[in-house]
């Protein structure tokens, strides 16, 4: 994330605190070639446009509740949030890296773990979800660029020992 300040040209880095206001850092790419042409007609002078013509939404609020409940309701074991404060409280000590983990991101990690363990179908959170969420949950917050990042969130995550 970036922010463009009103009196220069291009964009700064958000200030310390800012990122750590993010969930993930995700990198989605350009689409395939197959979306190109579609899209380029959608956009082209005889696309039709106006109200009703917008794919009608995956979800409804009452239903996005329902899964923000359901992702919150699944189980996070007192020993799975230990090795998450231990996580955290290692990322805060290490030289490689800029900016620790805050409280703050250590619930968004939480959170995470816990809605990749849902999509999973598993009422429960594993060390494993932990490590998947990492590099996106961490990513954002640690004060690194992507490849410097993922490396150094690898060494923590090799470091930390996990529960079994």
């Amino acid at each position: 994330a970036t922010h463009n300040p009103h009196e220069q040209h291009g964009t700064n880095p958000l200030p310390e605190a800012q990122p750590d206001r993010f969930a993930m850092r995700l990198e989605i790419g350009y689409p395939a070639a197959d979306y190109a042409r579609p899209s380029l007609a959608a956009a082209g002078p005889h696309a039709r446009r106006g109200a009703g013509h917008y794919p009608a939404p995956a979800l409804d609020i009452p239903a996005l509740h329902r899964l923000l409940a359901a992702v919150a309701a699944t189980a996070v074991d007192p020993r799975v949030q230990d090795y998450l404060v231990r996580l955290a409280r290692e990322s805060r000590h290490r030289a490689e890296i800029a900016t620790g983990v805050s409280p703050r991101g250590t619930i968004i990690w939480q959170r995470a773990a816990q809605a990749r363990a849902f999509l999973d179908g598993r009422p429960f959170v594993t060390p494993v979800d932990i490590q998947e969420v990492a590099r996106p949950v961490l990513g954002v917050r640690i004060g690194l660029e992507a490849a410097e990042a993922n490396a150094a969130i690898d060494r923590l995550l090799a470091d930390v020992e996990a529960p079994a």
